[in-house]
């Protein structure tokens, strides 16, 4: 019997949940496994439909292209290639999953498993609870050797779910330690990758490469939704509009656009001392210019990529102590506890004392240069096990292994 080679071995990240979808972690995250695993030789798919995180329609022109938003290709499937994955989508009426037609749900499931049985991958990953995921997983069995879930956060409540998975992963060993008390899965732990072209390398982060700019930097804040903190930062900024309004905030807009931040009363875009972006599909510009990053989530997350992409160049963090967000700092940063009452009502706006260690915190990073660099120093630290070129080269053989144990394992049947 003949070794199957890197070049002969296939991998498809399947959901109906576009990967190319620059608000999700997740997809950030399955991106760069695929084109890993395309560098070193695999051929790699994404298969799926033009479905995206967010409230509000995504600009699919921006990330696929124009024929993404021609009338003419709605209903259509589009194939595009991207740093050597080949993405095959079905381009549905709308970008969001709750106004997907029958009809358009029959054709994504027909016509992925149409292409699966052509492409004949050995390796099938994603995720998602919808009942368009739990069709496609069970046709999907049939047609791979190795059938693997990505459980990426903390929303998943019934294990039944997962019975047609050969293997289930999970971001952190806080989010694989609490779905096997909770549901009794039992999860690989999957670090969180972060391509080499999610950060910017601390020769190139001005504040951290020259400590005395730091003052010229931003305090950075990444998708500014209720679960992620954002009324502890709008309550942050307003008490630095006051006695520091030197310091100058930069929020990048996510699954919220700051019109609904204004319609909700909190003028979060609008305030004097904020720079609003919005979403950016490169971050690397952004890691330029920031001196902080800001991590206040409320709800449990899984792992934080944002601290990682921000760590790896060298950018202190500040964050809650909250579901895996310790273990993604790795000794870098600083930690603060969720104020009274956030965690259970995400919208709750925290008292100016809840956020005045924050603001002091910031102060001394901002006034003290020694105080700033070894911060700096402490992150680079943290992130030294998460470097690109380590976890592409554990990835590779993580994916090379699973389909070495298969053939060994058929190799041995009788």
């Amino acid at each position: 019997m003949t070794a199957q080679t890197d070049r002969d071995r296939k991998v498809v990240f399947l959901s109906p949940a576009c990967v190319l979808d620059t608000r999700s972690g997740a997809a950030a995250s399955m991106r760069t496994v695929l084109k890993w695993l395309a560098d070193s030789g695999w051929q790699s798919y994404s298969l799926g439909a033009t479905i995206f995180d967010g409230r509000y329609e995504y600009p699919t022109g921006q990330v696929i292209g124009p024929e993404a938003t021609n009338p003419a290709h709605k209903g259509k499937w589009l194939e595009l290639d991207r740093d050597g994955v080949k993405h095959l989508l079905f381009n549905t009426q709308s970008t969001q999953g709750r106004h997907l037609t029958r009809d358009e749900a029959q054709r994504v499931v027909a016509g992925t498993e149409e292409r699966l049985a052509r492409i004949k991958p050995d390796v099938i990953l994603g995720y998602g609870q919808d009942s368009v995921s739990q069709t496609l997983w069970k046709r999907a069995r049939r047609h791979t050797k190795a059938l693997i879930f990505y459980l990426a956060n903390a929303n998943y409540s019934d294990s039944a779910l997962f019975s047609e998975f050969d293997k289930v992963l999970c971001p952190s060993a806080y989010l694989a330690q609490s779905y096997s008390e909770t549901l009794g899965i039992t999860a690989d732990v999957f670090p969180t990758p972060v391509d080499d072209r999610m950060y910017s390398p601390p020769e190139d982060v001005m504040p951290v490469a020259h400590s005395a700019a730091r003052r010229d930097g931003f305090i950075t804040f990444v998708n500014p939704v209720p679960e992620k903190g954002a009324t502890l930062v709008f309550q942050l900024i307003k008490l630095a509009a006051q006695e520091r309004p030197d310091l100058t905030f930069l929020v990048l807009e996510g699954r919220l656009s700051g019109q609904w931040w204004r319609d909700a009363g909190a003028d979060i875009a609008d305030m004097p001392n904020v720079w609003w972006l919005g979403n950016q599909q490169d971050m690397r510009p952004v890691y330029r210019r920031t001196s902080i990053l800001l991590f206040p989530s409320f709800w449990p997350e899984a792992t934080g990529r944002g601290i990682k992409e921000a760590q790896l160049g060298g950018i202190p963090v500040l964050a809650t102590n909250r579901g895996g967000i310790p273990e993604q700092l790795n000794g870098g940063g600083f930690l603060f506890e969720v104020p009274d009452g956030c965690m259970e009502t995400y919208t709750k706006i925290p008292p100016r004392e809840a956020v005045r260690p924050w603001l002091d915190t910031l102060c001394r990073l901002m006034d003290d240069e020694d105080a700033y660099r070894e911060a700096s120093q402490r992150a680079l630290r943290a992130a030294e096990p998460f470097r690109p070129e380590t976890r592409k080269r554990e990835i590779v053989a993580f994916f090379d292994q699973i389909v070495s144990d298969h053939e060994s394992r058929k190799a041995r049947r009788p």
